[in-house]
């Protein structure tokens, strides 16, 4: 295999490293012949990047087999491996108040200098949001590094700690859909008051941290304003003075107003 063939996801490579992610790539393209043992799949992924030395190419499908992207199965004859893409497994759970990240998962963290500081911060937070929403997973670990890489980002962008006015290009993030998600407003329903949100802050000039904060607050009393207008409309016919709904005939045989008069 020539190396100028290869490829990876970038995102694996930025979470778990390069040689890790053309590992992956090998098996997805059905290019690992021999995985009936750890000593043989080695060797196969060896000859596809055999310019990685061999305790590289271990230490990287180690790492793959730690977070669950290769499925080890123990069996009376031998170790049977079956490798998997990312993402698919047949048993998830919901994540809960006692869950810790893994040692290995720290050490991925920390491979891309994000402090130890940082994660425990931010880790009540992460099974907060997590728990509310229930859902299952099957690994709770990548998916915390996603989380962790994301607010480190965050933490350190230019706009860190200051704040600064919005335009009408202005978008929230993608997990402010999954708060409102919490609520049953969908992004679409959410994405309709956008405009008129920018607009409004654009042209009053104010400086904020709390964009997306405010985004929420937004779209959440325009949804309920939109569904008071909603249940009010089958009232509105009383609150136009002048305006009948019915004929003149009907009015006068309408007896309705009785039933509010007490004749005991």
């Amino acid at each position: 295999m020539k190396n100028k063939d290869l490829s990876f996801s970038a995102e694996v490579a930025e979470t778990l490293g390069l040689e890790s992610a053309i590992i992956l790539d090998l098996y997805k393209q059905n290019k690992l012949d021999n995985i009936s043992s750890y000593e043989n799949l080695t060797n196969s992924i060896l000859k596809h990047i055999s310019f990685i030395e061999k305790s590289i190419i271990k230490s990287s499908l180690d790492k793959l087999i730690k977070f669950d992207f290769i499925k080890i199965s123990e069996s009376e004859a031998q170790k049977e491996y079956e490798i998997r893409s990312p993402g698919i497994n047949q048993q998830t759970n919901k994540l809960n108040n006692d869950w810790v990240p893994s040692p290995e998962t720290k050490e991925i963290i920390n491979m891309a200098e994000i402090t130890d500081e940082f994660c425990d911060l931010k880790l009540k937070e992460f099974k907060i949001y997590w728990i509310e929403r229930g859902q299952r997973k099957n690994n709770w670990n990548m998916t915390f590094i996603d989380f962790i890489r994301r607010e480190w980002a965050k933490e350190n962008s230019s706009n860190k700690g200051l704040p600064y006015t919005i335009d009408e290009n202005w978008y929230p993030d993608e997990d402010v859909f999954d708060i409102l998600n919490l609520s049953e407003i969908t992004k679409d329903s959410a994405l309709k008051y956008l405009r008129e949100f920018n607009l409004y802050w654009k042209d009053k000039g104010a400086a904020f941290t709390t964009w997306n904060s405010k985004f929420i607050d937004h779209v959440k009393r325009r949804h309920i304003m939109s569904d008071n207008i909603g249940k009010n409309e089958e009232n509105k016919k009383y609150s136009e003075p002048g305006k009948y709904k019915q004929d003149f005939k009907a009015r006068k045989n309408d007896n309705s107003w009785a039933k509010e008069i007490n004749l005991d």
